[in-house]
């Protein structure tokens, strides 16, 4: 039986016939706001973009990849270490292969598995023995980093963007140099973090307006504190999620809001 495809938000069935123009908004908001509370002369705020669950080179990941080649734009591929095999990654390489110095290959949990018997899902949390997290964090690195040698790069985004403290701690131990989680993510201080503030596709709002409301101020408040992550999931993806994606690519080049590949907040 074929695998059914994850929920795919309401904004997604349901595009406004003015999104153009409320894309614009948002982002010139956003800039403007940035502007207004004494950002350096000459300074750009930033964009970067995330993709989650990496590892099987499907239809809508392929899509994807394809689209951020065409549009020359860099992406952080959140990779799912127990998913992964030489075939898949040779696969993907194949997508673009020209482009492959967009993509930030990086560590994204072990197997992407729900540890958590109540409460909000997370792999790696206190529910679970310290050893046993420990060695699915270090075979998950090592896997990952025989895979794909030079170009993979020592980050660490948390299935469900959750983990727990003594488990960052574990990723600093194993080589890790930094976190990406949501904005929301509980304050830590051992590793820094780099996080997503901006969620296209794993929205729960009930009706389409609502979502895309909810979206676009998080787009214009992402520009507006200077660093705008987005946070992307293929699976969830279908051709207007698709064609959003082109547009917002192709708009982001008439205003000067810089896209640049997650590891620039790593130097």
């Amino acid at each position: 039986m074929a695998k059914q495809r994850p929920y795919i938000s309401a904004l997604w069935h349901a595009v406004p016939s003015n999104i153009q123009a409320r894309l614009a908004q948002s982002i010139q908001a956003g800039i403007d706001t940035y502007i207004k509370y004494g950002r350096p002369m000459g300074e750009m705020p930033t964009i970067f973009f995330r993709a989650d669950d990496i590892a099987i080179p499907s239809t809508p990941c392929r899509t994807m990849l394809q689209i951020f080649a065409e549009h020359d734009t860099p992406l952080a591929l959140a990779t799912v270490p127990a998913w992964s095999t030489k075939s898949h990654v040779d696969a993907l390489l194949s997508i673009a292969p020209e482009k492959n110095h967009l993509w930030c290959w990086h560590q994204h949990g072990w197997s992407h598995v729900n540890h958590v018997k109540q409460g909000r899902k997370c792999e790696f949390s206190t529910d679970r023995p310290y050893d046993e997290c420990a060695e699915e964090l270090q075979k998950g690195f090592e896997t990952l980093a025989s895979l794909l040698g030079d170009t993979f790069y020592p980050l660490f985004t948390p299935p469900w963007n959750r983990i727990s403290y003594s488990n960052i701690q574990t990723l600093k131990e194993i080589g890790c140099k930094a976190i990406s989680r949501t904005t929301s993510a509980p304050h830590q201080n051992i590793l820094p973090d780099i996080p997503v503030n901006v969620d296209l596709h794993t929205r729960n709002e009930l009706t389409a307006e609502s979502a895309w409301n909810g979206l676009l101020s998080e787009l214009s408040a992402g520009i507006a504190s200077g660093r705008c992550g987005v946070m992307l999931h293929h699976d969830r993806m279908n051709k207007a999620a698709e064609d959003f994606l082109k547009r917002l690519l192709i708009i982001l080049q008439s205003y000067p809001v810089q896209p640049v590949p997650i590891y620039a907040y790593m130097l």
